[in-house]
């Protein structure tokens, strides 16, 4: 352990009695799902998660300072909320807080709402962790104050268009960028695979599904890490079955949305761009995410079981450091006959 992390682990003490608790739940919603995927190693996969792992959401009051690194919440000088914690092995620097503390130069509000510090910089989490927490807060208080977000989430793009193109431009939008003390403080954690939230974040850009009138199949690619590396055997294939490559990074939100809703075939490299299934129209759209087999993700089996979409996953070879691996072509030709028919 380096000096800075010895003295962070020493300096922060993290608090998980959730005094002022307003709502707390943890299930496995997904426990003992039956599973009868075309790869046993997906089953087994996906099954153990399944049966590993509680889901939890929590709701809290409380009287605390926000820091301005991970936009924990802070009782007196150095007692972390541990409910406003996602990774705990991130500790910010004290120095905010000491200054804050000793030589002033902290905001002070009388009511607010924590919406995140950092997490909501990958599209997923922020649509999964933190944008759901307005929906559960509103169960448990009026937000007629302002919603705290961390510099680094406020300036990525598709914040910018949500908060500016949709319903969520009516909320007051501070940004964390001091230390600010709140008299009246609510922290959240979303359940994360709630279908009502996940409909509700669908309709700030989808109204009504649309309803294809044939196949509009769509390939969503990566570019960087946790990418197919022999991507030019695969092409021609998703060209001889008339699957449109695309990459959802290179449009905005309201533009994705309309893509896949109106797609009536997902194949996806697991990532964020998976997201935007929530956009599809549920009962007519089927779901083949890719991943190595070494690095299985049931995220996005999760997510579609919640919404009731059709999923699979084929496996491709082992991950490298960079996450990326090589995908058979004659396998993935298999399996995409068996994907449309």
């Amino acid at each position: 352990m380096s000096l800075n992390s010895r003295i962070k682990s020493l300096f922060w003490k993290i608090d998980d009695s959730n005094r002022g608790l307003l709502h707390e739940k943890a299930i496995k919603p997904f426990e003992n799902y039956p599973l009868k995927f075309s790869d046993s190693r997906v089953n087994d996969a996906v099954g153990y998660h399944n049966n590993q792992w509680f889901h939890n959401e929590i709701a809290v009051r409380t009287s605390a300072t926000v820091e301005p690194q991970y936009g924990y919440a802070v009782e007196g000088l150095n007692n972390i909320v541990g409910s406003s914690i996602r990774t705990r092995g991130n500790l910010p620097s004290p120095i905010p807080m000491l200054k804050a503390k000793f030589l002033g130069g902290r905001r002070t509000l009388k009511k607010a709402v924590l919406i995140d510090g950092s997490m909501g910089i990958n599209y997923f989490h922020f649509l999964s962790d933190v944008l759901h927490k307005i929906y559960l807060l509103e169960e448990h208080t009026k937000i007629d104050c302002p919603l705290l977000i961390g510099k680094q989430v406020y300036s990525k793009p598709f914040f910018q268009f949500m908060i500016t193109n949709s319903e969520l431009s009516k909320y007051d939008w501070q940004v964390i960028d001091q230390p600010i003390s709140v008299d009246e403080l609510y922290v959240a954690r979303p359940m994360p695979y709630e279908t009502e939230y996940w409909k509700r974040t669908k309709h700030l850009f989808i109204k009504e599904d649309s309803a294809p009138s044939k196949r509009n199949a769509i390939f969503i690619n990566r570019k960087g890490t946790r990418r197919i590396l022999n991507f030019d055997a695969i092409k021609p294939i998703l060209e001889k079955f008339g699957i449109n490559e695309v990459d959802p990074g290179n449009l905005n939100i309201n533009e994705q949305a309309k893509l896949f809703n109106s797609a009536t075939h997902v194949i996806g490299i697991h990532g964020a761009g998976m997201t935007n299934v929530i956009f599809c129209n549920y009962e007519n759209t089927k779901v083949l995410e890719i991943c190595s087999n070494n690095r299985i993700g049931t995220q996005y089996y999760w997510l579609c079981t919640a919404l009731g979409i059709n999923w699979d996953m084929m496996l491709g070879g082992e991950a490298d450091p960079t996450q990326s691996f090589e995908l058979n072509p004659e396998q993935l030709e298999t399996r995409l006959n068996q994907f449309f028919h």
